[in-house]
């Protein structure tokens, strides 16, 4: 058995134990992908799955306004109201963390699988949600910055 393998039934088996759905039926599909003899598509989702996954989330929660559950007068009297004002504030942070998030992927890319532990476990054992990855990459790039600084 590979590594790479051995590492999804890790994931598959706590998801499982955590009764985190979502995280056994994507690992189990990782597993399916990395077993089919043409790995192009499992190369497709490494190389493009976090835009595609964004993307998607943008779009349901935007589906809320197309089909009118949020109307579009009730949205403007809200907007500046302390939840919605809270709301801008936290998605621009969320934001501007999950593209730190992303930078420190790219240099450091073997964090990942720390941030994919942490993420499962989040959403086995806490109630979280698994589409953490990003963001918890953002957390650990301004943690790792506040070290560098505190530790000279």
């Amino acid at each position: 058995m590979s590594q790479e393998t051995a590492a999804l039934l890790l994931i598959l088996a706590v998801g499982a134990f955590g009764r985190n759905y979502m995280v056994t039926v994507a690992a189990i599909a990782a597993l399916i992908l990395a077993v089919l003899p043409t790995h192009y598509l499992l190369t497709f989702l490494a190389d493009y799955g976090i835009r595609i996954g964004i993307f998607l989330l943008m779009i349901a929660v935007l589906a809320e306004l197309a089909i009118g559950r949020v109307p579009l007068g009730s949205l403007m009297r809200e907007l500046w109201s302390v939840p919605s004002l809270l709301a801008i504030l936290g998605g621009i942070l969320a934001s501007w963390m999950s593209g730190r998030g992303i930078e420190l992927l790219q240099r450091q890319p073997e964090v990942a699988i720390g941030l994919v532990i942490g993420s499962v476990l989040g959403a086995s054992f806490f109630g979280g949600v698994p589409i953490g990855p990003l963001f918890a990459a953002g957390v650990t790039a301004v943690a790792l910055g506040l070290w560098q600084v505190l530790s000279r």
